[in-house]
């Protein structure tokens, strides 16, 4: 056996326990294991709940931003549901007045950001967040989390404490009425819209430090 034969029994032990470690850590923490940068790759269905497990009416979505940054070092996850003929905010809609939502469906919408931002006025370090919402008919409340591992409807003090902050924005009128929710950056304004049925809402957002 030569010497380079001879080593080749440690190499691949060490790659499979390389794997089993990074394995570990992923089923442990999620995609909290991994650096945020490394998280702005594909938005990721949370698995540890079974409501993971049934059939999806709603797509999970991704849209890089902001668009007026070059290096777009900001993605919105979110799972896009429809209208399906239904009234969606408000008395007797999908989504009612004066209460959480996870501004999407499936997961919350979450945010990772490789760069410090500002949503409104409040700071965000480089890191992941969900970004909730309290709708209301004239302005809805924005509300960041650091909690992202868990289904969207989970609204349990042990996610409702590690809130970041939140403001308040006013609710437009989107014109022509979208029949699936859709996120989109607006250059011009310099905000993130939120964009479903007949309703739209501009959340300013700036990009205020270097990544991490």
């Amino acid at each position: 056996m030569t010497p380079r034969e001879s080593r080749r029994p440690w190499l691949k032990r060490a790659l499979w326990l390389a794997l089993a470690l990074v394995v570990l850590g992923y089923g442990l923490r999620g995609p909290y294991f991994f650096p945020v940068g490394l998280a702005l790759g594909p938005c990721l269905k949370d698995w540890t709940s079974p409501s993971s497990y049934l059939p999806r009416l709603s797509p999970l979505r991704t849209v890089d931003g902001p668009s007026w940054e070059p290096d777009r070092p900001v993605r919105i996850c979110y799972g896009a549901p429809s209208t399906r003929g239904r009234v969606v905010f408000g008395d007797g809609g999908v989504v009612p007045y004066g209460e959480y939502w996870r501004t999407g469906a499936n997961e919350p919408t979450r945010v990772f950001t490789s760069v410090a931002l500002r949503f409104g006025p409040v700071e965000l370090a480089p890191g992941r967040y969900s970004l909730y919402t309290v709708p209301g008919l004239d302005e809805w409340e924005v509300i960041l989390n650091r909690s992202t591992f868990h289904w969207g409807y989970d609204f349990s003090p042990s996610v409702l404490g590690q809130e970041v902050g939140r403001t308040t924005v006013p609710a437009g009128n989107a014109g022509a009425p979208t029949d699936t929710l859709r996120f989109q950056w607006n250059g011009e304004d310099r905000t993130l819209d939120m964009t479903w049925g007949s309703v739209t809402v501009p959340i300013p957002v700036e990009v205020v430090g270097g990544g991490a």
